[in-house]
């Protein structure tokens, strides 16, 4: 997983590369494809992060602003689909999707530890809603897993 993740942060560095030569801006797309997989990567194998988040704050720095609205957005998303998802009302639906759920919570705290260790501010006000929602989903994760896990 760790060459896959690799891999991932390659490209979005050279699209953050060729973005830079044509004059653009980065939006959460980009953020996304960055903070993903470095967070990801921070899980796994933090030595080997950290080359790779020196090389992205310099890539990133050009952009300065732009590249931190980038992210801001990026979080401001996830953290809200992963607040919505936690909506008791949907939670208790037969066909309530608890896997994808799952999967973007992970998804989630990847962006987070990313932010955090490329030294972007995560609001409080985002990690106080996912801190909500996280107890509200714990009951329901819970009945869903078997007994010897």
């Amino acid at each position: 997983m760790k060459e896959d993740h690799q891999e991932c942060l390659r490209e979005a560095l050279d699209d953050l590369a060729a973005l830079a030569g044509k004059k653009g801006l980065p939006n959460r797309y980009h953020a996304r494809a960055l903070l993903v997989p470095l967070g990801f990567l921070v899980q796994e194998d933090a030595d080997a992060a950290g080359a790779w988040i020196e090389r992205i704050r310099q890539a990133t720095a050009p952009f300065d602003e732009a590249w931190r609205e980038a992210v801001e957005a990026e979080l401001s998303l996830a953290c809200a689909e992963h607040v919505h998802a936690a909506d008791p009302r949907y939670l208790d639906l037969p066909n309530y999707d608890f896997e994808y759920t799952l999967g973007a919570r992970e998804r989630l705290e990847a962006r987070l530890q990313a932010a955090r260790v490329l030294a972007l501010e995560v609001p409080p006000t985002l990690e106080r809603g996912v801190e909500r929602a996280d107890r509200l989903l714990a009951p329901y994760v819970a009945r869903r897993r078997p007994e010897n896990e």
